[in-house]
């Protein structure tokens, strides 16, 4: 997807890290899990401005940006994808979209995201 391409031929675009291992499996093992019409692509060939975000945006969270251009981020994108894998991944995904679970999937999301670079090879 080129900086200028608008989001028009899918539904929901996430945006991810591609200098973070862990991020590039993580998207590798969704993406052939979503049923629905993802879009996925790195931070680092998007112009942010471009879904009124700022490149410091895409430092420490997964994006999902709809066609409507709703952005979510962090565990509740992850919840998203989740709601779109089938039926175990969906009841995931719908649980961890409540409260009190949704702040618990926050507090995971931010350690996970805070100490990525132990968890796959080349994070930044």
């Amino acid at each position: 997807m080129r900086d200028s391409e608008p989001l028009k031929s899918f539904q929901k675009l996430v945006i991810y890290d591609g200098n973070c291992g862990l991020c590039q499996r993580l998207v590798t093992w969704a993406s052939e899990k979503t049923v629905e019409d993802f879009k996925f692509i790195v931070s680092e060939t998007v112009d942010p401005e471009q879904y009124g975000l700022k490149r410091k945006d895409f430092e420490k969270y997964l994006w999902l940006i709809q066609s409507d251009q709703k952005k979510i981020r962090g565990a509740a994108a992850v919840a998203e994808i989740l709601k779109a894998m089938g039926f175990g991944w969906l009841l995931l995904g719908s649980i961890i979209s409540i409260p009190p679970f949704s702040f618990v999937a926050n507090g995971i999301y931010y350690l996970v995201s805070e100490n990525r670079n132990r968890f796959g090879n080349s994070c930044s």
